[in-house]
């Protein structure tokens, strides 16, 4: 599915979405999630191009950068959502917390991937 056809389906879900809130709240919820599956839904093959290509990186990579860069990613993604959700509730210093706070544990995350790289240029070096 291309990214103009996912983004007209999520503009029209979050128009109908706002036309049955007012009206039907219960209906425009409706509306709502039944978008978000049709949208996860038509992604899923990019998701499994997604997983098999994370696969091969496993395989390429070794397991401790890998393991890194997953869990730089996973929390990426969950400090993005938390801040989302702080901004989309009106919680804009909360929000601005949450988005430091991720950067800051991403940069936690990766800081052992950033010693061996530091290391290895050091011994190239001298």
């Amino acid at each position: 599915m291309s990214a103009l056809t996912m983004l007209g389906l999520a503009v029209m879900g979050a128009v109908l979405y706002t036309l049955f809130q007012k009206s039907a709240p219960a209906f425009g919820l409706f509306v709502s999630m039944g978008t978000a599956v049709l949208v996860l839904w038509k992604i899923s093959t990019a998701a499994q191009t997604v997983l098999s290509g994370l696969t091969k990186l496993e395989q390429r990579a070794g397991g401790d950068a890998f393991s890194c860069l997953l869990r730089c990613t996973g929390v990426i993604l969950l400090a993005d959502y938390a801040h989302s959700l702080c901004e989309e509730a009106g919680a804009e210093s909360l929000a601005w917390c949450t988005a430091l706070a991720g950067r800051v544990l991403v940069l936690a995350a990766a800081w052992p991937l950033l010693e061996e790289i530091g290391q290895k240029i050091g011994s190239i070096a001298g």
